[in-house]
């Protein structure tokens, strides 16, 4: 293996060279100020980086490290992690010194890495040739020692992975090609599923390389980017803990009607796990079937009734979100994956974009504000007041919002079908968006606005802003929504809109509220052109952050 790592000298000291010295220094790291702690570690893992050390003496330094600057990096992540996008200049800044960090430690593991598989006799006590790998495999001290190495160098760059995940953006092709290097390496010393202790990330419980490969493999097949931040930290806990139940295959399984339908990976490529095998001699399989059990059985139990925490699932993990999820990750980790209902075709074209409930609500009003078909007597005596004051504004009011363009974006269309687009823009050519966020957008050629929700929103390239787009079936109607709920009274009225029934689609009439309106059998008033209609939620289709679409009775 060659990591094409830099040379080392003498010429410029870190703060430590032996680990005694290491953890003498962090008695002055200020561990609550992130910021500050986070530019102390990256200056000094950037000089041992290019220190000359042992390897020996290298690793345990950065093993002294390792466990307070985990807990710097989860702090700072705090900053950035379920941000709408463009992020704000301290969300960026805090994003960039959390992957610098990442970045600078894995190439402190990576050198002592580098160290072994090139028979660095520094490494171990005992003197190891490139020939001679063998003497690893048939040696336990030796084994553990190389297992422990391969395990923390991949456990890096799984970290790595996720911060890029609540950042926004997806790991690149070095990346990947890294991992994959990393992973190869390991197996040709035969230690790939040698458990291992890591008290850092997994407490009590063993991990082994293998488990850190195949964790980072499941949360890029989980497309964690599409979650709120919420849900992507329940995945990831899952993909970690459940990451020992994957086997290794250098051949498919040859009977898949009982067993889990695989991941393909290219141990030779720079592409992450896939569903589809090509032809390669790097082809290995992951096998999920015991992952497949645990899954189903927690949905099962999870059905009659049982806690999410009583499954080891989590204390703060919920339902039904918790098995909305699990089948979500059931049907890409062990399914197959997610076919697509409508094939996506090429395009370029430009389109226009409105974001938030809000703004979508007004324009699809016909650019009127938003008014509550009945007000309190507050409400009532507060306008009667600014009459008497100013007296009537309602039509300066108006007619300044029918002038009012600002919410109007625009994009260019990628690709599209009949159920979802994809689009991007400048990166900061407009508002901030992110996931679960409402939309309305029109083609350039089309005569209205559909409505639709932010599936994801990813920062590729250097200056671009990608976005995924659900569009939800029929032309929507926008409405007054309020709760009906018995034994209250004066719910306030509510932006929402209705949807139609699609009997070719098979879709259902279904009514998009406001975030935290859904209650099963909860009655809903909606009024439309000025006539109330009562409704009964029953079930969410979907949700994001500041709506639920749901089906209803009349």
């Amino acid at each position: 293996m060659n990591f094409e790592l830099p040379p080392t000298g003498t010429e410029q000291s870190p703060a430590f060279v032996n680990a005694a010295a290491c953890e003498e220094w962090l008695g002055k790291v200020p561990m609550a100020n992130a910021v500050q702690a986070q530019s102390m570690f990256l200056h000094q893992l950037q000089l041992l980086h290019r220190y000359t050390l042992s390897p020996t003496e290298r690793f345990a330094i950065l093993e002294t490290l390792r466990k307070s600057l985990c807990t710097v990096q989860e702090d700072a992540g705090k900053k950035f992690a379920g941000k709408p996008l463009p992020f704000a200049p301290h969300e960026q800044a805090a994003l960039e010194s959390t992957l610098n960090v990442w970045h600078a430690l894995g190439i402190g593991y990576l050198r002592c890495f580098d160290a072994l598989c090139c028979g660095d006799t520094g490494v171990f006590s005992t003197p190891i040739l490139v020939a001679q790998h063998e003497q690893i495999v048939s040696h336990p001290e030796l084994a553990g020692r190389a297992a422990k190495l391969a395990q923390r160098t991949l456990s890096v760059f799984a970290d790595w992975q996720v911060d890029l995940c609540r950042g926004g953006q997806l790991p690149d092709a070095a990346y990947w090609k890294t991992l994959h290097q990393i992973f190869s390496a390991a197996e040709t010393l035969g230690v790939t599923a040698r458990a291992v202790t890591d008290s850092v990330r997994h407490g009590a419980a063993q991990s082994s390389a293998l488990a850190v490969y195949a964790e980072c493999n499941l949360v890029s097949t989980a497309n964690v980017y599409e979650l709120p931040a919420r849900h992507l930290a329940w995945v990831v806990r899952w993909a970690k803990r459940w990451g020992p139940k994957i086997a290794l295959l250098k051949a498919p399984p040859e009977d898949i009607r009982t067993r889990a339908v695989p991941l393909w990976i290219d141990v030779e490529s720079d592409r992450p796990a896939a569903y589809i095998p090509q032809l390669s001699s790097g082809s290995r399989w992951l096998e999920t079937t015991e992952l497949r059990k645990s899954l189903i059985a927690r949905i099962t139990l999870l059905a009659q009734g049982r806690e999410p925490a009583e499954l080891q699932l989590g204390e703060d993990v919920t339902q039904p979100a918790a098995t909305q999820l699990l089948q979500r990750i059931l049907q890409r980790w062990c399914k197959g994956g997610v076919p697509r209902r409508h094939e996506r075709h090429a395009a370029n074209a430009g389109c226009s974009f409105i974001a938030g409930l809000e703004a979508v609500h007004f324009y699809l009003s016909g650019r009127q504000v938003f008014r509550a078909p009945t007000r309190s007597d507050t409400a009532l005596r507060r306008e009667r007041e600014e009459f008497e004051t100013f007296g009537d504004r309602s039509h300066k009011t108006e007619g300044a919002a029918d002038k009012d363009d600002s919410h109007v974006e625009s994009w260019c269309l990628v690709d599209g079908s009949a159920g979802g687009l994809r689009i991007s823009r400048p990166l900061k050519e407009g508002a901030r968006i992110g996931a679960g966020l409402i939309i309305a957008v029109k083609i350039t050629d089309s005569q209205r606005f559909a409505l639709g929700n932010v599936r994801w929103a990813l920062h590729e390239g250097d200056n671009s802003l990608a976005a995924g787009i659900q569009l939800f079936p029929g032309e929507a109607r926008p409405v007054a929504i309020r709760i009906m709920d018995s034994g209250e009274t004066g719910s306030p009225w509510r932006q929402g809109f209705l949807l139609p029934e699609i009997v070719a689609l098979n879709e259902s009439a279904s009514v998009v509220v406001p975030a935290g309106t859904f209650r099963l059998d909860r009655s809903i008033e909606v009024m439309v052109d000025q006539k109330p209609q009562v409704l009964r939620l029953f079930r969410v289709l979907d949700r994001g952050g500041e709506f639920e679409r749901c089906k209803f009775y009349d």
